[in-house]
């Protein structure tokens, strides 16, 4: 009768969270008991095992025990909080902001546990309860009912602990500094020193960390997407291995000052260690070397993250990254550099063949198309194809149902990366498609021949309005284009950040 009454209490506590609160209860009072005299320095334990003395704030590195007051008889609710269901140590505001956010998830814990000690006890109880005991039958069905409901509660909790593990990791990036970058009328490229915590609202966050091979090659996307991410108030942040340049990177001072997208990240120590947290801490294991990058939004949850290989920045920018600013017709052309005289007359080169694109897409020119667009194909286009996805050739896509016919385009802008490569974008606004829809972000690649004249290799296209995220993606070579629909959205997202 005592083990009924002890797993009736237990499960009465499961049910109203009380074991939770019971061990917050028990963490509360055991700090009010080890309070600290304020005349004493604070200890700062860094990396290497060293002790600093000082009298500020405490701020461990990576964040995993912060206290932004200095008043020593405040509450830290960052104070690591030890976890009945993970069986670990949780920061405090991490489990406050998951019980915000989640209302049925711990409910679902509960009732599973409480389910899973009621069929296993019941042949124990049954003759007490029922007034007769428990058959073979009843046994066998009441323990594999327990087991599989112990299964739903560990699938449960796993889900509960990968949730958390996401949030402690977006927490302890709060505090890794960086210097914003500064208007483009602004005398010097970077402004004042801030914290990612003080970005929130404001502004949203590309990261990624690499060897000066790794940045260099994806940075070309940050450095054709510069414009577009000023207008979605997105700042990159780029983090060396190698202690790399921006110079060495191949990012030009005319490309950072034509739009503020760069910043420069402080404490270059504290950031390649947060990566390396990312690197160890996830589900799959990182290679050490390989590039790695997450990116941040306005409330400084995780919306992306990987390792390996560079983002797919147009694609990001459809989805998590819609446009800010308003997007207006009469956007004026950004020709690229004029520092250079033959890269500015490349430049305007490839204007001119992209204003030849898309005048052959919207009357339906099928001749100019092909002389517009390279032979080779896209290996873009190609993966989807080897994948299984249907390519529709440019006669049916520039049949008279099917053509964008009236479409405007404005904001063109081109940047040269070599002799042989080049990159544009452009804003396009389909005809008679209501003002919430008429948005589209364009992407093109252009390979220069041996004649000299530029080609067409790529063209990819998506939605970009402020309203709605992006239902799919078409990329074009000479081929044709082929769809890319988006899959189901999902709380977590993989990746090294969840």
């Amino acid at each position: 009768m005592k083990s009924v009454i002890f797993s009736w209490f237990v499960s009465s506590l499961l049910i109203n969270g009380g074991v939770e609160q019971f061990a917050d209860a028990f963490s509360s009072a055991k700090s009010r008991l080890t309070t600290r005299n304020p005349d004493l320095p604070t200890t700062n334990i860094f990396r290497d095992g060293r002790c600093k003395d000082q009298s500020g704030p405490r701020q461990e590195v990576l964040g995993l025990h912060l206290s932004k007051n200095s008043n020593p008889y405040s509450f830290d609710v960052s104070r690591p909080t030890f976890d009945l269901f993970a069986l670990r140590n949780i920061r405090g505001d991490a489990l406050l902001q998951y019980n915000t956010l989640n209302q049925s998830e711990p409910l679902r814990i509960n009732l599973y546990l409480l389910l899973t000690l009621s069929l296993f006890a019941f042949p124990t109880v049954s003759e007490a309860v029922l007034g007769e005991p428990s058959t073979l039958v009843t046994t066998a069905a009441t323990a594999l009912g327990g087991v599989g409901s112990f299964g739903l509660f560990l699938r449960e909790c796993k889900n509960r602990s990968r949730q958390l593990n996401r949030i402690e990791k977006e927490l302890n990036a709060e505090f890794l500094s960086l210097k914003l970058p500064s208007n483009r009328f602004a005398d010097r490229p970077l402004g004042k020193t801030v914290q990612l915590g003080q970005l929130r609202g404001s502004k949203r966050l590309l990261a990624l960390c690499g060897n000066k091979d790794q940045l260099q090659n994806a940075l070309v996307q940050f450095r054709v997407m510069r414009r577009r991410l000023a207008q979605a108030a997105v700042i990159a942040v780029i983090v060396p291995t190698d202690g790399s340049t921006v110079e060495e990177w191949g990012v030009r001072d005319e490309e950072i000052r034509s739009a503020p997208f760069l910043a420069e990240a402080q404490d270059i120590e504290n950031w390649v260690a947060y990566f390396r947290s990312l690197q160890v801490g996830g589900d799959r294991a990182v290679d050490a070397n390989q590039l790695v990058w997450f990116g941040l939004n306005n409330n400084g949850r995780s919306f992306a993250s990987g390792a390996g290989d560079s983002p797919r920045l147009i694609e990001i920018l459809g989805q998590n990254l819609r446009p800010l600013d308003v997007l207006d017709e009469d956007d004026e052309v950004d020709r690229g550099s004029t520092a250079d005289e033959k890269r500015a007359k490349e430049a305007a080169k490839v204007l001119e063949v992209q204003a030849r694109f898309y005048r052959a897409l919207t009357d339906g020119d099928l001749s100019s198309m092909k002389e517009v667009c390279s032979d080779n194909g896209a290996s873009e286009v190609t993966e989807v194809i080897n994948e299984g996805g249907r390519v529709d050739d440019w006669v049916t896509c520039l049949a008279d149902d099917a053509r964008p016919s009236g479409m405007q385009v404005s904001g063109q802008d081109v940047l040269v990366v070599s002799e042989k490569e080049a990159f544009s974008t452009a804003v396009e606004f389909p005809a008679n498609s209501g003002f919430d829809l008429a948005t589209l972000l364009a992407l093109q690649r252009w390979k220069c021949n041996s004649d000299g004249d530029w080609e067409l290799d790529l063209h990819q296209t998506i939605p970009w309005s402020p309203n709605s995220k992006a239902g799919g993606t078409l990329r074009c070579d000479c081929r044709g284009c082929v769809a890319l629909t988006r899959g189901k959205d999902r709380r977590t997202f993989g990746g090294l950040i969840g």
